[in-house]
């Protein structure tokens, strides 16, 4: 629910190329060779100075101090450039790997972080659970309010989640208004639980955005490592399947996959699995 009405918009998510990033790469690594070049003259030049006697070659020792202090400028600016496009690629590579609205992890890092979750689970023997989440009506912000409150709900509710969330998870946004949530270390489905509903209340929580209230509420689709699958595209495609069962029951709810949700997806009927946070 919303209150008032404003101009319509549609939110909107920027990525990075990976090839800016290994390009800027490159220019600095060049950067960082022809510094290295200039430093080495610079100590030639040095070690030649202090071996210059007074006399007859002042004037050409005071050519060479001369010749130093502009190699000396020449060094600080390349050291600067070097700097900057440091700066710069640490500034891309940060980008490449973050949403640039929440500043979460983006879907690619989730997705590596899943598998790392799975070869992890499977040397220590413990679970793991892939928590699919899709904001329910956020259209409606959107096409009430304009994208920049739609924007400014999207951080708040990558703030909840974050603050939901332990230490081991990773929460990320994967794409308009929908996250995606890397349990990690369960003990079985109820740890899992215990997590999600913690979700549910902190988004059910008003967000002031400016002069409106904001009441979201999102449907969520679990599943589990091992008892739903060994593979993250498996377990992230049927974590999917659950947050749409969620979602036709109402708003708020959650569902975890298996086998009784799969088949109901497939025949459109109501899954028996299926838990409805009021």
């Amino acid at each position: 629910m919303i209150w008032p009405l404003g101009s319509p918009a549609k939110s909107s998510q920027r990525s990075v190329d990976g090839k800016a990033v290994a390009l800027a790469a490159r220019e600095l690594a060049q950067l960082q060779r022809e510094l290295e070049r200039v430093r080495e003259v610079l100590t030639g030049l040095q070690q030649t100075l202090a071996q210059v006697e007074p006399g007859p070659d002042t004037i050409r020792a005071s050519q060479l101090r001369e010749a130093n202090e502009h190699l000396i400028q020449a060094a600080v600016l390349a050291q600067g450039d070097a700097d900057a496009a440091k700066h710069a690629l640490e500034v891309a590579a940060r980008s490449a790997e973050l949403d640039v609205l929440t500043g979460l992890p983006n879907r690619r890092v989730l997705l590596d972080r899943v598998a790392q979750g799975i070869a992890m689970a499977k040397r220590g023997g413990r679970g793991l659970a892939v928590v699919f989440i899709d904001l329910d009506d956020f259209k409606q912000v959107n096409d009430a309010l304009g994208h920049a409150t739609g924007d400014e709900a999207l951080k708040v509710v990558a703030q909840r989640l974050s603050s939901s969330i332990r230490d081991v998870d990773t929460v990320s946004r994967y794409g308009g208004d929908e996250f995606l949530i890397l349990l990690s270390d369960l003990s079985g489905r109820a740890d899992a639980a215990v997590v999600t509903d913690k979700m549910v209340v902190a988004l059910a929580a008003p967000m002031q955005l400016g002069e409106h209230v904001v009441r979201m509420s999102a449907s969520i689709g679990v599943s589990v490592y091992p008892d739903n699958g060994s593979q993250g595209d498996t377990l992230i495609h049927q974590a999917d399947v659950a947050m749409y069962r969620a979602k036709r029951q109402g708003t708020g709810g959650i569902a975890f996959y298996d086998d009784e949700v799969a088949d109901a997806s497939a025949h459109g009927v109501a899954a028996p699995t299926l838990r409805k946070d009021a």
